[in-house]
């Protein structure tokens, strides 16, 4: 099976935050924490959390900073609002997802190819303008919900619902997760064959470390 470290460990760190929001308020008394109403991008809640234990507080912080964290557009546990609102709790289960699917992908050297793996069917012999044209149509499946959800929602009197908002999000975050995974995989594996090709020597001591280890099994 193919591991794929790097993106492994990005994975595992990304899926503790994740569930991190579900633990956090679950494990605190009920109505400990509610009524939060702030802005994304800056800290404007902490009144409510400050003088939670320090687990809590790091993960409602981090949350503040990146998270509106309207009580109205969040799901409520234990008596407790999320330390995100429904659609941001949508995108770090989509990003969680899209990683621990990417863990498991075999490298490509070709970013497009790369993203052309999660799609059934052979793609390299394409030409590059049609990849591209299948690929804007993959993210317009990930990315346009969300977009027309929380831009309609922007500019009128609609009113989304949380459970769209977190299955917007979701969806936007596998996307997001698959188009980066697919850039740090194809970028490393670049990477390795330009040393290869600069020192070629190199190759050959692995591939004699590889044969070395399969001589071994196979005594």
């Amino acid at each position: 099976m193919n591991i794929n470290k790097t993106i492994l460990i990005i994975f595992l760190l990304v899926m503790f935050f994740t569930i991190s929001l579900i633990i956090v308020p679950l494990t605190l008394e009920p109505g400990t924490v509610r009524g939060m109403d702030g802005e994304a991008n800056r800290l404007s809640n902490s009144e409510h959390w400050i003088e939670l234990p320090i687990y809590h507080r790091i993960i409602y912080t981090f949350s503040d900073f990146n998270c509106h964290q309207i009580e109205e557009r969040s799901y409520i546990i234990n008596g407790n609002q999320m330390p995100v609102c429904s659609r941001c709790f949508g995108l770090f289960s989509g990003i969680t997802i899209g990683l621990l699917v990417m863990s498991f992908v075999k490298p490509l050297n070709d970013f497009k190819d790369q993203l052309l793996k999660l799609v059934p069917g052979s793609y390299s012999h394409l030409p590059d303008k049609t990849k591209s044209m299948i690929l804007v149509g993959m993210g317009s499946i990930f990315a346009l919900p969300l977009i027309l959800d929380g831009g309609i929602q922007l500019v009128s009197n609609y009113e989304s619902t949380n459970p769209i908002r977190a299955i917007t999000g979701l969806l936007f975050g596998f996307g997001l997760a698959v188009f980066f995974s697919s850039m740090v995989l194809s970028t490393l594996l670049e990477g390795e064959n330009n040393i290869y090709d600069t020192h070629p020597e190199t190759e050959n001591e692995d591939l004699r470390w590889l044969h070395g280890k399969e001589n071994q099994k196979e005594k």
